[in-house]
């Protein structure tokens, strides 16, 4: 049986999904999420075979959200549904360890293909644009470009940042902050987050206009993939997925 987890932004889309593979008889549809940050934190619970990524890039693209997948679910192999017939655009995909790559106008009706495919530690990518790849590849390697495109939003936050250097933005955020980020991620809302903390719904304000100044980010979504990936903030406890530190309340 392959255990499938699928995240998809369009609720046309994750119907069209399901639809393709609730016939297989050794598929099992373990979950059905909408954005990013639900795809990894389900990841993260469920670890699931086949993970089915259907997210724009206008947030946050596949490529730069599977790393943190596989930091915390390293067998799941990822199958990304695209709009973009670009060959860089699934060199940077199969960089960032995706196995699958589909075009979502011309290549659904292999979708079932590619999770049998990638189930198996193959990489199945659709016919127009495999010759493709492999001449960017090619080209690439010979160009000898080290650049660290899949480094998570690295321009947007403090410049001439190293992957290795990710702990120490951690100090960058007061206690207070990364709590609130925390909440965030809960799906809380201002006046909810003023209540648990005991502050008033203004403070919480301007405490996440700080944050979006710090990030560059005016997205919530945004902020929390972010302060994930940065390890602002944590999974810990299954009850309890995002975990407040010690020391929020000083």
């Amino acid at each position: 049986m392959i255990n499938i987890l699928i995240s998809s932004w369009h609720d046309m889309d994750r119907e069209h999904i399901l639809a393709i593979l609730s016939d297989q008889n050794d598929f099992r549809i373990a979950g059905v999420e909408k954005d990013e940050v639900a795809a990894i934190m389900e990841s993260e619970k469920l670890k699931p075979d086949i993970l089915i990524l259907d997210i724009p890039k206008p947030i946050i693209s596949c490529p730069e959200l599977a790393p943190i997948i596989h930091r915390r679910s390293p067998d799941t192999g990822i199958i990304m549904l695209s709009d973009i017939d670009e060959e860089n655009f699934a060199c940077l995909a199969l960089k960032a360890g995706i196995l699958g790559f589909l075009l979502k106008k011309t290549d659904m009706n292999k979708l079932t293909l590619a999770v049998k495919n990638v189930h198996n530690g193959e990489v199945y990518m659709n016919d127009s644009i495999i010759h493709r790849v492999f001449d960017a590849f090619t080209m690439m390697n010979r160009q000898n470009e080290q650049t660290d495109e899949l480094i998570f939003y690295e321009q947007s936050f403090p410049p001439q940042t190293s992957a290795n250097d990710r702990g120490k933005y951690y100090s960058f955020f007061s206690p207070t902050e990364r709590g609130i980020i925390t909440f965030i991620a809960k799906g809380f809302n201002d006046e909810q987050i003023a209540d648990s903390l005991h502050l008033s719904t203004g403070a919480i304000r301007n405490c996440i206009t700080k944050i979006r100044r710090k990030t560059n980010f005016k997205s919530r979504a945004q902020i929390v993939v972010f302060s994930i990936y940065y390890g602002l903030i944590s999974f810990e406890k299954p009850d309890f997925p995002f975990v407040i530190r010690q020391d929020f309340r000083k």
